[in-house]
């Protein structure tokens, strides 16, 4: 696989072959608000050399990013701690992917060069043992949200982004921090979170030329199938919330011509087999 520079967002990602065992997960949430989640991605990052030949964070790792620049500043926090243990894990041979989603849209090269991670384009296509599966944060496909479909096109505005970059570090933090009260305030009003539109997500796969997607964003780990499609959501993660045990990763384990699937629950240090997916 010709590796691109980590400034181009990688549209088709092409698994090699030596590519025995695939991590993915999506919605940590990290950063200082989420100190016990935090502490177990980073757990789980030390033992995964020699575990995962790569690992595919699917948006919102972080609660919020603010910029790139923050790594540049002191003190060190759990931003600092996270991107040294994606860096060590990357040192050690593990390829890293990082979509960005509604909470870090601001991840960048800088971001990436710290981590030696390369950021994938959403959506993002991998190509695995045969098959090729579409891999998506998931905010586009909740069509319902027309509100923040809006204001997902502003914020993804290259010059918008610029003038919000151009700002304080500390100006920055305050806004992220009213954006995202205002945000709770809102969902708490809401009965039921926008879910990703079933028909939207046909759409994705019949233009990819894919059978499978797997998305992240609505916090509602499931497997939808339609006929012969699948759309596999990813968990959340969460340990800071009292009665709450949710870390999960999904493993894709590609064979000759099958790939296995497999939902790992740190939280409950439990895994769950799924039926082999075939090709």
């Amino acid at each position: 696989m010709k590796k691109p520079s980590r400034s181009e967002l990688l549209r088709q990602l092409r698994a090699p072959a030596h590519w025995r065992a695939l991590a993915l997960a999506s919605d940590l949430h990290l950063g200082p608000q989420a100190p016990r989640t935090t502490a177990a991605f980073l757990r789980w990052l030390s033992e995964l050399a020699g575990r995962a030949d790569a690992l595919l964070l699917l948006g919102d790792l972080f609660e919020a990013w603010i910029g790139d620049d923050l790594l540049d500043h002191a003190p060190s926090d759990e931003h600092h701690e996270v991107c040294r243990a994606l860096a060590e894990l990357a040192g050690a041979g593990c390829f890293i992917g990082v979509q960005r989603g509604n909470r870090d849209f601001l991840l960048g090269e800088h971001f990436a060069a710290i981590c030696g991670a390369q950021l994938l384009d959403d959506p993002c296509v991998l190509e695995l043992s045969g098959q090729r599966i579409v891999l998506s944060h998931g905010d586009a496909l909740c069509t319902s949200d027309q509100a923040y479909l809006r204001w997902r096109e502003v914020c993804r505005d290259a010059q918008w982004q610029a003038r919000f970059l151009a700002q304080p570090l500390q100006a920055r933090s305050e806004q992220a921090a009213a954006a995202r009260a205002q945000s709770r305030q809102a969902q708490a009003s809401m009965e039921q979170l926008a879910d990703a539109d079933a028909a939207e997500a046909a759409l994705w796969l019949q233009r990819d030329r894919a059978a499978w997607l797997i998305h992240g964003h609505t916090h509602r780990p499931r497997e939808h199938w339609d006929g012969a499609r699948l759309r596999q959501v990813l968990s959340d993660w969460d340990l800071d919330t009292a009665g709450a045990a949710r870390a999960q990763v999904l493993w894709l384990r590609p064979a000759t011509g099958w790939i296995r699937v497999d939902r790992e629950n740190l939280g409950a240090r439990s895994a769950q087999a799924l039926p082999a997916r075939a090709t």
